[in-house]
């Protein structure tokens, strides 16, 4: 093999390699200090927001910058009221998550579409 075809090959492994450490970085000082919040489409005491505060007791540790997680419960119309906070109303910043059921988000984004 020549030789600059075996540097370029290992060049382009390094970047590679090296590429994820600034994103790493970069996540560990966003979510630093900062509160993540699980909200769900439903009301306290169901299915949904039993896994979601079980997932808030142990999502911080996998999330560089250890963020703190928080459920917060927005019941109504079968999550559609969630779907639409979601789509509308929820900054697009990484820190708000939504629990529904899986036609509910749906069905919020196409009812906003024109009417």
């Amino acid at each position: 093999m020549n030789t600059k075809i075996r540097f370029l090959l290992s060049l382009v492994a390094w970047l590679f390699l090296l590429a994820p450490i600034p994103a790493r970085s970069y996540a560990q000082e966003f979510y630093k200090g900062k509160t993540l919040r699980i909200i769900v489409g439903y009301a306290a005491g169901g299915g949904f927001d039993l896994y979601s505060r079980a997932i808030s007791r142990h999502i911080g540790r996998h999330i560089p910058g250890n963020p703190i997680a928080v459920v917060e419960n927005m019941p109504g119309a079968g999550g559609i009221i969630l779907g639409n906070y979601l789509q509308s109303q929820a900054k697009p910043d990484g820190l708000t998550v939504g629990n529904i059921i899986g036609s509910a988000g749906p069905s919020a984004a196409f009812r906003h579409q024109g009417n």
